[in-house]
């Protein structure tokens, strides 16, 4: 009888023993495929922290190039618009010349005809006169003035007159009450058309 206690409380210390070996056991298992799990997701976590950095960074670069884009469609917006505008002014300036094309020949032509009558009259014995310019209009100083030879025609010439601004033969003939085509005749190398300011002309008796 006390043998059968003896193994009956034997038997119930070992169980408890037993389960505390076998919590043990597998507490430390579990540890291990804990770590093992660890370990292995470490690298996982890594590569997915990595695998965001650089998703984020191509949508940065995706960003930075998508504003490129923008900057450089609004560009080539602004060339279209001033090639368009280069290829008006283009046009208009052709159109200009084709225009101006005929004036210029006509004026050639012109220019032609011209000298060929002014040969001509050349060739017959006609000079003409030498057209005044800037240069010898300084030269020459405003109160002097070439007299020409007196002629016969001008034996006649009681005195001289002086040019003032706004003068003709016609005005200086009514101011000294003489005859314009004895006025004319006084001053046979004075060129009506060429008066100069200053220029001492003939002035004829009345």
């Amino acid at each position: 009888m006390e043998d059968d206690d003896f193994e009956t409380s034997s038997a119930g210390g070992l169980v408890p023993l037993a389960l505390a070996i076998l919590a043990i056991v597998l507490g430390g298992a579990g540890l291990y495929f804990g770590l093992t799990a660890s370990q292995r997701l470490n690298p996982l976590s890594d590569s997915l922290e990595a695998g965001s950095s650089s998703t984020a960074r191509l949508e940065k670069e995706i960003s930075a190039l998508d504003t490129q884009i923008a900057e450089l469609s609004a560009q080539n917006a602004e060339l279209d618009k001033a090639l368009s505008r280069v290829r008006l002014y283009s046009n208009q300036s052709e159109q200009a010349v084709k225009q101006l094309v005929p004036n210029v020949q006509e004026n050639r032509d012109q220019i032609v005809k011209l000298a060929g009558r002014v040969n001509e009259l050349i060739s017959n014995g006609v000079r003409p006169a030498p057209a005044a310019t800037e240069s010898s209009r300084e030269e020459v100083p405003a109160t002097t003035s070439t007299r020409t030879t007196p002629t016969p025609e001008e034996s006649t010439a009681t005195g001289t007159y002086t040019i003032q601004t706004g003068d003709t033969f016609a005005k200086i003939a009514a101011k000294l009450d003489v005859g314009l085509q004895a006025l004319l005749d006084a001053n046979p190398g004075a060129d009506p058309r060429r008066l100069r300011i200053g220029q001492v002309i003939n002035v004829p008796a009345n």
